[in-house]
């Protein structure tokens, strides 16, 4: 008996991180300015539902993203979907800390929204499906 709940305590923690997703689950794409694509990250590269990538990226086009291909790490945020950034301008900067990214390679990406900047514009967030695997830290 006590073996099988030692065996079953050891699989639950074994099972734990695979199951463990930081509550962010949103990468930042780029920006709208005025319905257009502003600068965008050059290393995150978005495809349609057939697999095409997105030539142009207005709001229209972006609705239909349903991948995105990283070439380098990007930062995971939390999803704030179509509402208003948070304004920080009057915090204290924080100390460089650890935290989550998803690493290179493909993702499926469930939604597009664009919260919006205190300064004019949208972001592009992609609520993106984040297997635990393919979480990293870094330090920012």
């Amino acid at each position: 008996m006590k073996a099988s709940l030692f065996l079953l305590a050891a699989a639950a923690a074994f099972a734990a991180p695979a199951f463990a997703q930081p509550d962010a689950q949103c990468i930042v794409a780029g920006r709208l300015s005025d319905g257009l694509w502003a600068p965008k990250h050059g290393t995150i590269h978005l495809f349609d539902g057939d697999g095409r990538p997105v030539a142009t990226p207005t709001k229209a086009a972006l609705a239909n993203v349903r991948r995105a291909t990283l070439d380098e790490p990007a930062l995971l945020s939390k999803c704030d979907g179509n509402n208003t950034l948070f304004n920080a301008d009057n915090e204290p900067p924080g100390r460089k800390t650890e935290v989550p990214a998803l690493a290179r390679g493909t993702v499926e990406v469930e939604s597009v929204a664009y919260p919006k900047l205190q300064v004019g514009g949208e972001l592009v967030e992609l609520r993106v499906r984040v297997p635990a695997e393919r979480v990293v830290m870094m330090t920012r």
